[in-house]
């Protein structure tokens, strides 16, 4: 078979490639038997729906506007964000930096106190040659960053945090001014700060809607398909359905995935893949037999009592998808190069949201269910850079164009996936 253009990969990136080459020559080729990748829902037995994690749709490009709403048309809300912080067993606004208002006042003047001392102390600093440890406390002082940013992202990444660059930040780090810090340290002010304070998610069948939406406006789809190897002098992936001839190959899966498919890859690109880092994710869903067990849509956990970073409550995202009377969350567990006790990680998972007040001691879980993220997010230390450009220069030389957030080995969002997938057809020919 010859075709001009095939993906690899059905998640949101790859099917943004073949809706936006419309009626030209691809094919898009799926592992599993159903497309959606990390952006797929989960329907079980009792009516629960559950997305691999939270996926929400924050969007300030006017072409993805336009484009969720094509789709989606009216099976589309937008939400405001209502995300808070548990620590020192309170609550407080998100993000921690600009909403210190609820925190014992011991710590609330540590963390203005560190904030004013950075403030005057790193004046004209260059802050982007730092480590993200370092740029953590010349940004924000000694109290903020021992009481959210260190422990919070030494949770989530999993890594010394001295080993992490700041080349990952950009739009994800709020930076609020002192006068917004202090104003948010003695009043609750419910300023909506970073690129998140709204959302848009769809009202019914969870982010799987968007994935179906965007599958019936692409021409040719093929499920179940393993790729056994990538001959990148011949142009030929081997399928377990046959060979495919192809003049450009775009791939959205893992980039150390690729590499180990595309034969006769020379050692350099070799040894830059292996030095590719990752974290990866236990996602716990639960049903819960009750009907309003939060009214906020996610909280963080930076403290090392709990072994979760956040969690989430799909019911304030749709009520569609939990069913009448109940309740339903996920629950996010970063780790790294070990394998996880699952049944052992519920059960400890299970006391620590009752310890925070999450759970009731009565609260029934009538639905359960384990998802596995084994590339969650990728860590920016300090190979990422150079092995990345190594990789990229042999992949573009051989008309190979990895991209998407594992693909392209990067923190992205939805919005970014559906942006690259249509400017990268510009380059198929």
């Amino acid at each position: 078979m010859k075709i001009d253009t095939v993906i690899i990969g059905g998640g949101i990136t790859g099917l943004s490639v073949a809706y936006h080459l419309k009626n030209k020559n691809y094919i898009l080729l799926e592992k599993e038997n159903v497309v959606g990748g990390l952006c797929k829902s989960v329907t079980d037995k009792n009516g629960f729906i559950y997305d691999y994690t939270g996926h929400l749709l924050h969007i300030k490009s006017e072409y993805v506007k336009k484009l969720v709403r094509k789709l989606l048309k009216k099976n589309l809300a937008l939400k405001t964000r209502n995300s808070w912080i548990y620590s020192n067993n309170v609550f407080t606004r998100y993000p921690f930096q600009a909403n210190l208002f609820g925190l014992p006042k011991n710590i609330i003047y540590e963390c203005i106190e560190g904030l004013v001392r950075a403030k005057f102390t790193t004046y004209h600093l260059p802050l982007t040659t730092c480590c993200f440890h370092d740029w953590c406390l010349k940004t924000f002082g000694g109290g903020i960053s021992k009481y959210f940013m260190l422990p919070y992202n030494e949770k989530l990444w999993k890594i010394n945090l001295k080993n992490l660059t700041t080349d990952w930040l950009g739009k994800y780090v709020p930076q609020p001014t002192l006068q917004e810090v202090i104003k948010g340290a003695f009043t609750d002010d419910n300023k909506k700060m970073g690129y998140n304070a709204t959302f848009f998610y769809p009202k019914t069948g969870g982010i799987q809607s968007l994935v179906d939406e965007l599958k019936k406006n692409t021409c040719v789809i093929k499920t179940d398909i393993k790729i056994l190897s990538v001959d990148i002098s011949k142009k030929i992936v081997k399928t377990n359905n046959g060979d495919i001839q192809y003049k450009n190959l775009v791939s959205t899966i893992p980039l150390p995935e690729i590499a180990k498919l595309i034969k006769g890859l020379p050692e350099n690109v070799k040894k830059a893949s292996r030095k590719l880092k990752w974290t990866s994710v236990l996602n716990i869903n639960l049903g819960i037999k009750r009907k309003n067990i939060s009214d906020k849509h996610w909280i963080y956990f930076p403290e090392k009592k709990f072994n979760f970073y956040r969690a989430g409550f799909y019911r304030n995202f749709s009520e569609s998808l939990c069913p009448d009377g109940t309740s339903s969350m996920y629950i996010e567990i970063s780790y790294r190069n070990r394998k996880i006790n699952k049944e052992k990680m519920f059960k400890k998972t299970i006391g620590e949201l009752k310890s925070a007040g999450v759970l009731k001691s009565s609260d029934k879980i009538i639905s359960e269910c384990i998802l596995d993220i084994p590339y969650a997010y990728v860590i920016y230390d300090e190979n990422r850079k150079s092995s990345l450009k190594t990789i990229q220069n042999h992949l573009r030389k051989n008309f190979i164009f990895s991209i998407g957030r594992y693909g392209g080995w990067q923190y992205s969002t939805m919005e970014d996936a559906i942006l690259e997938g249509k400017e990268i057809t510009k380059w198929l020919k």
